[in-house]
């Protein structure tokens, strides 16, 4: 019996990991305790680092082509629009300001670098996925 391969749907995952990312850095603070979940999110840097470098590879695995020369454009842009959606998710927590969130710098140099490290992960890997 053959066992037929999945195909991953990376645009849907992409766009469904964007949204729990909005949902998540626009929620109230005070959710965050309701959840028990600030001992989690004391983590700030590295969860804005992971959150941001996931949306960047699901975009890059969204729009990946056999060509190795687009590739590496694609690996790049994706990782650009990523950095991008975190700098506007900032912009967003400082304009809405009432819900306990504000705009921070350093949340955006996080989301920057979890991006720039899966741009080099694939530029590094760009053989094995663009063949």
């Amino acid at each position: 019996m053959k066992i037929k391969a999945i195909k991953i749907n990376y645009y849907l995952l992409a766009f469904a990991w964007a949204l729990f990312i909005l949902i998540a850095t626009l929620t109230s603070s005070g959710t965050l305790s309701q959840f028990n979940l600030s001992a989690l999110f004391g983590f700030d840097k590295p969860i804005h680092f992971i959150l941001f470098g996931v949306q960047a590879w699901l975009l890059v695995r969204a729009r990946t082509t056999n060509n190795k020369e687009h590739f590496i454009k694609i690996a790049f842009t994706s990782s650009l629009i990523a950095a991008l959606y975190g700098v506007a998710t900032e912009y967003l927590q400082g304009i809405f300001v009432w819900l306990g969130r504000g705009f921070d710098y350093d949340d955006m140099i996080a989301d920057a670098l979890g991006c720039l490290l899966v741009y080099v992960w694939f530029w590094l890997k760009r053989k094995q996925f663009a063949q």
